[in-house]
């Protein structure tokens, strides 16, 4: 029986992805947030005197997160699994998703790895771990509860816009998730909704309900998806946590949610 609850659009603290552990797999209204940051504003510098030297440029390089503990600082950030193949049906390469540029802020005690960003002391499972990746959506599967890995192709079709991967998840009568609600995040608007793991999978080899897709890294595992549309293509956050994250951790992943900054 599919639960769907109305998605709660702002709130104190969130409980925010998966894969068993240890096996990683601008404007407009405000985004569902855990905790709102604070916003200073930043006083106009004064000119620079007519004897100064002019400042160096500052680099607009960025460093990709990487495997490993991350000092705080501003990465780019890949799309996680963009490659497919015959498991994988509506899967095809875009360059134009490829070339998009996603970067965002994270503090001290994250890490990278695969392509994501865990918590570096307690990782992405449960009880209390925390995550966040970017990937595109995709056809889901009629039982996210599969006997194995990536041998179950998925047979739910899911059509490429953000309507079509968030109503299918909405509408899937074994995944437990809250009706989509609008939102803007980075500039763009979309959808956002939850996703809920249930408490017991242990039946389960794996528990994903699309692929590619990240599955879950334990039971109670709590999805929060930002789908957007950017220009035309979809790209989805995927923040996670669990019932057991502390309210420090879910703000932190608030933060860096709130930090992604996106150039098509």
């Amino acid at each position: 029986m599919n639960r769907r609850f109305a998605a709660v659009v702002v709130v104190a603290s969130f409980s925010i992805l998966g894969c068993t552990t240890g096996q990683p797999s601008g404007g407009g209204s405000a985004s569902p947030s855990l905790a709102s940051p604070s916003v200073a504003s930043i006083p106009a510098s004064s000119p620079p005197s007519p004897t100064a030297s002019p400042p160096s440029p500052a680099s607009t390089e960025v460093a990709s997160v990487h495997d490993g503990p991350l000092a705080a600082g501003t990465y780019r950030i890949p799309q996680w699994d963009t490659g497919c193949g015959e498991r994988q049906p509506g899967c095809s390469p875009s360059p134009a998703h490829d070339a998009a540029r996603m970067t965002l802020t994270v503090p001290e005690g994250w890490a990278g790895i695969a392509d994501s960003i865990w918590l570096n002391d307690k990782g992405n499972g449960a009880p209390d771990g925390a995550g966040l990746l970017v990937g595109r959506g995709a056809w889901l599967l009629t039982d996210p509860c599969t006997k194995a890995q990536h041998l179950v192709v998925p047979d739910i079709a899911v059509g490429p816009s953000v309507d079509d991967f968030a109503n299918a998840i909405a509408d899937h009568p074994l995944l437990d998730a809250t009706d989509p609600v609008d939102v803007t995040l980075a500039g763009y608007s979309g959808k956002y909704l939850d996703l809920h793991v249930p408490a017991d999978i242990s039946m389960c080899e794996v528990y994903r309900p699309w692929d590619p897709g990240i599955y879950a890294q334990g039971p109670s595992h709590q999805w929060h998806l930002w789908i957007l549309d950017v220009d035309g293509l979809r790209f989805v956050v995927q923040g996670t946590d669990y019932p057991g994250t502390s309210a420090k951790h879910r703000a932190e992943l608030q933060a860096i949610v709130d930090s992604i900054k996106i150039e098509p």
